[in-house]
């Protein structure tokens, strides 16, 4: 991502539909952390929490076929949970071009439920 780029495409009401820590060669140095990380990036520009939830599971699920059984915390489907916590205060968050812009608010991996069972954090 860049800012600039992102800005502009913002502020034309274009919102993604989907959206991923996009990894590419480039990108495994400079700002990509993580998914809360690029979440939280979001934000910064008017996406709603709600939003950026639902285009990294239930949306990105129904794209996909094969995630179609993803994305949902519906009784008899697998429970692969992702818990984030919301914190409110000043980040900075990176471009993939080492340009910054500040956020209000960040989320932060809290723990995982993988096939049902909590994961122990390492």
């Amino acid at each position: 991502m860049r800012w600039d780029t992102i800005g502009a495409i913002m502020k034309t009401g274009f919102w993604p539909d989907t959206f991923s820590t996009d990894w590419a060669t480039n990108s495994r140095s400079t700002g990509v952390i993580d998914l809360p990380n690029c979440m939280s990036k979001l934000l910064g520009y008017g996406m709603t929490v709600s939003e950026a939830v639902a285009r990294v599971t239930v949306i990105a699920a129904g794209t996909f076929q094969l995630f179609h059984d993803r994305g949902t915390l519906n009784v008899g489907a697998p429970a692969d949970v992702a818990l984030l916590e919301l914190r409110e205060g000043s980040f900075e968050f990176l471009d993939n071009y080492k340009n910054t812009i500040t956020g209000r608010q960040r989320f932060f991996p809290s723990g995982t439920v993988l096939a049902g069972k909590p994961v122990p954090r390492a």
